[in-house]
């Protein structure tokens, strides 16, 4: 069946009177493809990119007004596919071609646009987004600007290495030996007195700090960086 499809079609090429253009182009496969690959992968990623691209076999002239159905060998997605089309004469099969694509999707992720040691804390100037591609990225990659900004780096990094959350931390708000508020809540009351912080605290975190009026040493939560929060 497949070779009599090959013959039909080379006698076409030959002894037909059509022109070169009234038959398929490696740049006509290729639209076919993006076409397909997009109608199953538009939605989720909308910048898709065609990295590689090859038609098999090369040497085969197909007219364009010949029926045929495509289909994906196994699932399409990210990475390599490929795309048979089927093509029909007089409703039998007469010719497979093969099209090979290595289909990419971009994303704006957040690199650095400078060296940036242990500790420092991240500024809107230290930051810019670069699309990348989504398939040689992490999966703690960093999509947002405001998952970055006032961080703090657990690690030196260099320039336009791209940001993950496991290179962050919640910065230092209040450091060891700092003077700070400890306030009390309760229904109906507020108490508050000055302290000093026995450890170094992010947002959130827990530490020891020592009421300056009774000497005591009470556990609270860091809220701000003046200020300690203490359930009774």
């Amino acid at each position: 069946m497949r070779r009599f499809g090959l013959v039909w079609v080379l006698v076409v090429f030959f002894f037909s009177s059509l022109r070169a253009e009234d038959f398929y182009t490696p740049e006509d496969y290729k639209k076919i493809f993006l076409k397909e690959i997009e109608a199953r992968l538009g939605k989720v990623y909308p910048n898709l990119s065609l990295e590689r691209f090859s038609v098999e076999p090369r040497n085969v002239k197909v007219e364009k007004n010949i029926p045929y159905k495509a289909n994906f060998l196994g699932r399409a997605g990210l990475g390599s596919n490929t795309l048979v089309l089927v093509f029909f004469k007089e409703g039998k099969e007469a010719l497979r071609i093969r099209v090979w694509g290595y289909v990419e999707a971009y994303v704006p992720v957040l690199v650095l646009t400078k060296p940036l040691e242990k500790g420092e804390v991240i500024r809107e100037e230290h930051v810019v987004f670069e699309k990348k591609p989504l398939s040689k990225l992490p999966q703690d990659v960093i999509l947002q600007k405001e998952e970055v900004l006032g961080k703090e780096l657990r690690t030196s990094l260099k320039p336009n290495v791209v940001l993950r959350k496991s290179f962050l931390a919640e910065a230092l708000l209040i450091k060891r030996g700092q003077v700070v508020v400890i306030t009390a809540r309760g229904k109906g009351f507020l108490v508050q007195a000055k302290g000093k912080a026995l450890q170094d605290g992010r947002k959130e975190e827990m530490i020891k700090v020592k009421n300056l009026s009774s000497n005591k040493e009470v556990l609270g939560k860091v809220v701000s960086s003046k200020e300690i929060e203490v359930v009774l």
